[in-house]
């Protein structure tokens, strides 16, 4: 059991990679607080955990409801008496074109996505360098490279990476691990709740299945074990995409722009 005794806080823990990492930290014997604002959803998860011996809490949270952070971190402290690790998984994604997509729905994604994770990240800071501690961001391959319809998406998880990558220069010697995963492609339910998404972009996603959040899960963990820095986790074409994009960015560009994305 890697991880027993390790009080793990996770959001987004109500579904994809969220719920199969808090599966698998549970399997590992960690105690787990559980975020997302689906209470039902949360409590579905909580109850499909195996190791019963671990036990877990659930803590209500909308990352876009900064104000209330300062506080939910005090909930989660006082429930296990400390926090070891904080999984920011949380947030939204986008299948719009930029032109199409209102800007209302734009500022959701960023304040969601990467102010939201930002906020929370500092709310629990004072505590994880108590710990010395771990903090995971779960950012994506779009944090490194570009496609179409994904202008909002790119530019949180670009932030995102530029962030947690300062961040963990700062705490280098403070002995907090800062560790950045950025998944490629995972079959998971986001396109479907994703920004502008259309019908036409669902089934598209759909038949272009990524790997499983499970085989995400066992792989992240591993990179959480190790405390680990920046970690790709995801198939060939993603990582290839990163190496052509920082060797020949026009040449990326000529090919993703006739690319159809998905």
């Amino acid at each position: 059991m890697k991880f027993k005794g390790k009080i793990v806080w996770i959001t987004g823990a109500s579904s994809g990679l969220g719920e199969a990492m808090a599966k698998l930290f549970n399997e590992h014997g960690a105690q787990l607080i559980l975020s997302s604002r689906n209470v039902a959803a949360l409590e579905r998860v909580q109850q499909s955990f195996l190791n019963k011996e671990a036990s877990s809490v659930i803590i209500p949270l909308d990352l876009r409801e900064y104000n209330t952070f300062e506080e939910l971190t005090k909930k989660a402290i006082n429930a296990f008496g400390k926090i070891d690790i904080l999984i920011n998984n949380g947030g939204i994604s986008q299948r719009s074109f930029a032109v199409d997509t209102p800007f209302s729905e734009e500022l959701r994604l960023l304040e969601t996505d990467l102010i939201g994770t930002i906020a929370l990240t500092k709310a629990a800071l004072p505590q994880l360098l108590l710990q010395k501690g771990q903090i995971v961001v779960i950012s994506s391959v779009m944090g490194k490279i570009n496609t179409k319809y994904r202008t909002s998406y790119a530019a949180a998880k670009h932030g995102l990476v530029g962030y947690f990558e300062s961040l963990r220069l700062e705490l280098a010697d403070e002995g907090v691990n800062v560790c950045n995963i950025m998944p490629g492609f995972i079959a998971t339910n986001i396109t479907k709740n994703s920004l502008g998404t259309s019908p036409e972009l669902v089934k598209s996603s759909q038949n272009n299945l990524g790997l499983s959040p499970e085989k995400f899960a066992v792989q992240a963990l591993d990179a959480i074990y190790r405390r680990k820095g920046n970690v790709y986790i995801g198939g060939f074409k993603e990582r290839a995409a990163m190496i052509i994009k920082r060797i020949s960015p026009a040449i990326f560009d000529y090919f993703i722009k006739n690319q159809k994305v998905t």
